[in-house]
């Protein structure tokens, strides 16, 4: 087979661009009292990933008795996360984190994947736990 510089390129390239971002998170209710409060600004967050190009996916579980609340969201990149975290809902989100969560025992990580597809809550959790946080 023929050594292609320039066909080893587009490949190297294309395997960039097929990579993604993943965010995991863990949000620690300080309260049953900030339930209410939580659904709203979430929901207002829902509506800002529904409108964002570069989200590829979005799943949120709930754990009523801890009043724990985990998200994963995989993006098209770095740049897509940092500009979506800080605008819109999720800019009035961060606001109110403290006010409604208990900052140590939630948690947040990202990482990069080439298979955004197999994702796993398994694999979210075993990564919020290796910074510290218990699951």
């Amino acid at each position: 087979m023929d050594h292609d510089p320039e066909t080893e390129n587009l490949t190297a390239q294309s395997e960039t661009e097929s990579s993604a971002t993943v965010v995991a998170t863990r949000l620690k209710l300080s309260s049953w009292r900030n339930l209410r409060r939580f659904f709203r600004v979430n929901r207002a967050v829902e509506r800002q990933l529904k409108a964002d190009p570069d989200l590829i996916s979005y799943r949120l579980r709930a754990d009523f008795i801890r009043l724990q609340f985990s998200t994963i969201s995989i993006w098209s990149g770095e740049a897509a996360i940092d500009r979506f975290v800080r605008t819109g809902n999720h800019l009035i989100a961060l606001q109110v984190f403290d006010d409604i969560a208990i900052r140590d025992q939630s948690a947040f990580v990202r990482w990069n994947t080439t298979n955004p597809q197999e994702v796993t809550w398994s694999e979210c959790r075993r990564r919020l736990a290796s910074f510290g946080q218990s699951s």
